[in-house]
C-alpha cells in the first residue's frame, strides 16, 4: 500500500520528532564531512600517492555540494521531500563505502565528489522536511535549531577526523558515516511522508545541466586551480554557452527555469538574493582572509583556529536566538539586526589588524558569525513562508545555491584584491570594502515585510 503524504496539521507529534531526530541526524553527516577530512588530508596523500591532488579531496566535495542543490528541490517537490532525502542519504552512504574502500587517490576524489552531490541533496532537503513537518508559526524556531546543528557539527568535524584518523585509521572518518546514516533512514522510514508537491510540478533535465554547467564553470573560473590555466578558454566558452541556452530554454518554457521566475518579480525576494549573497560573502571571505591577515603578524595557527571557531559559534548562537524570536519579532527587524552586525564586525577588523589588537579581531568575528545567524534564518524562514506549498523543495534550494554562490563570489573577489595590494593594508581595504557591502544589504532589508505571518 502507498504511504500517504500528511498536510502539516495532520501529523502527530511524535511522528514530527522522529522527523526531527531524522533530520539532525542526516545534516549532521552532511556538516562534518564538509571539513572532517581537513586535518587529515596529507595522511591521506602519502599513503595513496599523488600527493599533488589531495587539495581536490575537499573540492570535490564542496563544488558538488553547490551545484546539486537546485535539481534536488525539483525532484523533492515532484517525488516527495521525504522520499528524495532518502534518496540523496543512500547516495551519500554508498559513495561513503567507496571512499572508504579507495585503493588510490583518483578513486577517492570520484567518492568525495559522490558524496558531496548526496551531501548536497541532504542539506537542501533537511530544510525543506523540517519546514513541511511543522506550520508557519513553528518554523522559525526549528530552522534555527537545523542551523545550529549544521554549525556545530561543521566546528566538530575536524576534531572528530584527527580522533578517528590518530586512533583507527583515516578509512574510519568514511565508515563512521554508515551507522549514523543508517539511523537516519530507518527514523525517516518511519516518518510520515510529507512535502509532496503534486504532479503538476516538472523536473526539467536540461535546464537542470545547463545550470549545473553554468555554475561549474564559473566557480572553476572565480578560483582558478592550479592544473587548469590551460582550460580557461574552455571554461569561458562552455560559461557563455550554458548561460545562452539556458536563458532561450526558460524563455521559451518558463516553468523549466531551475531557479523558481519569482524571486525576480517580486521586491522582497529580490532583497533575499541580495540578502543572502552579501551575508554570505561576508563571512565566508572573513574566515578565508583573517588567517592569511594573521599570518603576517606572526599569529600562531592555534590562536587563528579559535578566532575562527568564534565565528562559526556566533552563527549557531545567531540562528538559534534569531529563531526562537523570529515569530514575534518580524523579519525586517532580524534581518535589519543581522546586517548591521555583519557591517559592524567587518568595520572593526580594520582598527584591530592596524592595532594588532587580538580581542578586537575576537569581538569582530563574533559579530560576523551572530550577523550571519541572523539573516541566514531570516531569509530562509521568509522563502519557506511565501513559497507555493508544492515548490517548497525549489525554494529552499534557491537560497542554498545562493549561499553557496555568494560564498564563492565574496571568497574569491575580496582575495583578487588582496593580492594586487601589499601587507595588512590590503587586508584593511577588503574588510572596507565588505562593511560598506553590508550596509548596502541593510537597505535591501527595507524591502522585507515586518511582521510574520499567522498560523
Amino acid at each position: 500500500m502507498k504511504k500517504q503524504t500528511l498536510a502539516t496539521a495532520e501529523i502527530p507529534q511524535n511522528n514530527q520528532r522522529l522527523g526531527v531526530l531524522a533530520v539532525i541526524a542526516a545534516l549532521f553527516l552532511a556538516a562534518v564531512d564538509s571539513t572532517i577530512v581537513a586535518t587529515v588530508l596529507p595522511t591521506i596523500g602519502q599513503q595513496l600517492g599523488h600527493p599533488a591532488l589531495y587539495p581536490w579531496v575537499m573540492s570535490a566535495f564542496l563544488l558538488p555540494v553547490a551545484l546539486v542543490a537546485p535539481l534536488a528541490g525539483a525532484c523533492g517537490d515532484r517525488l516527495g521531500v521525504s522520499v528524495t532525502l532518502k534518496l540523496f542519504l543512500m547516495l551519500f552512504l554508498a559513495a561513503s563505502v567507496l571512499a572508504a574502500l579507495s585503493p588510490s587517490m583518483p578513486v577517492l576524489i570520484l567518492a568525495r565528489a559522490l558524496q558531496g552531490g548526496g551531501a548536497g541533496g541532504i542539506i537542501v532537503l533537511s530544510y525543506s522536511l523540517l519546514a513541511a513537518l511543522f506550520d508557519i508559526d513553528k518554523r522559525g524556531k526549528m530552522q534555527g535549531m537545523l542551523s545550529s546543528v549544521w554549525g556545530l557539527s561543521a566546528i566538530v568535524g575536524p576534531l572528530l577526523g584527527s580522533v578517528l584518523a590518530s586512533t583507527l585509521g583515516w578509512r574510519m572518518i568514511f565508515w563512521f558515516n554508515l551507522p549514523v546514516g543508517l539511523l537516519a533512514l530507518l527514523l525517516l522510514w518511519v516518518t510520515p511522508v510529507v512535502g509532496k508537491g503534486g504532479g503538476r510540478v516538472r523536473v526539467d533535465i536540461l535546464a537542470q545541466l545547463l545550470l549545473v554547467i553554468l555554475a561549474s564553470s564559473l566557480l572553476l573560473l572565480m578560483s582558478q586551480p592550479k592544473g587548469l590555466n590551460g582550460m580557461i578558454p574552455v571554461l569561458w566558452a562552455a560559461m557563455l554557452i550554458s548561460l545562452l541556452l539556458l536563458g532561450l530554454r526558460v524563455r521559451a518554457r518558463p516553468e523549466s527555469s531551475p531557479v523558481p521566475l519569482q524571486f525576480l518579480q517580486r521586491r522582497e525576494l529580490v532583497a533575499v538574493i541580495i540578502l543572502v549573497l552579501l551575508s554570505s560573502a561576508g563571512l565566508y571571505a572573513s574566515v578565508t582572509l583573517m588567517p592569511l591577515a594573521l599570518s603576517q603578524q606572526s599569529g600562531s595557527a592555534a590562536t587563528t583556529g579559535l578566532l575562527i571557531m568564534l565565528a562559526a559559534m556566533g552563527w549557531v548562537i545567531g540562528a538559534a536566538f534569531c529563531g526562537s524570536k523570529l515569530s514575534r519579532t518580524g523579519y525586517l527587524y532580524m534581518a535589519l539586526f543581522g546586517m548591521f552586525l555583519l557591517a559592524a564586525g567587518a568595520f572593526l577588523v580594520i582598527p584591530a589588524l592596524g592595532h594588532h589588537m587580538i580581542v578586537l579581531v575576537a569581538v569582530a568575528l563574533l559579530l560576523i558569525g551572530l550577523g550571519m545567524g541572523f539573516t541566514a534564518t531570516t531569509t530562509l524562514v521568509f522563502t519557506q513562508n511565501t513559497a507555493p506549498a508544492d515548490r517548497l523543495g525549489a525554494w529552499t534550494a534557491t537560497v542554498q545555491f545562493l549561499r553557496n554562490l555568494g560564498a564563492a563570489l565574496g571568497v574569491n573577489a575580496l582575495a583578487a584584491i588582496q593580492l594586487h595590494l601589499s601587507g595588512i593594508h590590503a587586508f584593511q581595504v577588503c574588510f572596507g570594502i565588505l562593511g560598506v557591502s553590508m550596509l548596502t544589504g541593510l537597505c535591501f532589508t527595507l524591502l522585507l515585510p515586518r511582521t510574520y505571518p499567522k498560523k
